[in-house]
């Protein structure tokens, strides 16, 4: 990093901006929920990080009725250390052969840390990949993320398939449950059923059919440009 920031800070930053990209703005409570703090502590920091300390800018802009944002010097630092911690993620999986529940704590701790040239050394021995194993978009060096072909599996009618392209990586044991179910990225999922009350779906990934909650369905991201008609499908 460039920035002379805390690893403290960085994730902080980091924080703001995967809170604005799930629901499109972020406040001092949302922020304490996402990162298990409590929320007179959110508020010290960003207090801190909007302040002008040496001439550059602030990290942050905060205001009651705006909610908390990012500057563009502060979306910068973010994105460089969400670029970070996807690639390592991705290297520590495909490299080191660790299970995809278990790189995302370990590429955190790791990612405020690493110096750019290693992160365009892991990028190039990856092949410059643009999603980690979970499906999270990797960020350019530019601090570009394309999610325009991103929808959520909730969106899916009855008797429709589609093929999975990203699923929620930061509780190691929902991952485990979605590995066994062969919910992954690349997989292709089909709802057979919904029903009228409790929001309950009934998905078939291959030949298995399993009930999922409506909630989870909806952090779970489906490519636009894959869904069809799952008869079709089976006809093929």
């Amino acid at each position: 990093m460039q920035e002379s920031l805390s690893a403290s800070e960085q994730e902080y930053l980091k924080a703001i901006l995967l809170v604005q990209q799930s629901i499109g703005s972020a406040t001092i409570q949302t922020l304490a929920a996402r990162m298990e703090i409590k929320p007179a502590s959110v508020s010290a920091m960003i207090r801190h990080l909007a302040q002008d300390e040496d001439g550059q800018g602030a990290y942050v802009t905060h205001s009651p009725y705006q909610g908390v944002a990012l500057t563009r010097r502060g979306e910068k630092v973010a994105m460089e250390l969400l670029r970070h911690q996807r690639l390592l993620e991705l290297f520590l999986a495909d490299t080191l052969d660790m299970s995809w529940e278990q790189v995302h704590d370990e590429a955190e701790h790791l990612a405020p840390f690493i110096s750019e040239d290693l992160e365009e050394r892991i990028a190039a021995r990856l092949g410059h990949p643009t999603r980690d194993q979970h499906g999270d978009p990797i960020p350019s060096r530019e601090g570009l993320v394309d999610l325009a072909d991103d929808i959520p599996l909730s969106t899916l009618e009855v008797g429709m398939q589609a093929k999975v392209v990203r699923v929620p990586d930061e509780d190691p044991a929902l991952l485990r449950y979605l590995g066994t179910l062969g919910l992954v990225p690349g997989a292709w999922i089909a709802i057979e059923a919904r029903t009228p009350y409790g929001d309950i779906l009934t998905v078939r990934v291959g030949e298995a059919t399993h009930p999922l909650a409506g909630e989870l369905a909806k952090r779970i991201s489906i490519s636009a440009m894959s869904r069809q008609s799952a008869q079709v499908s089976r006809s093929n």
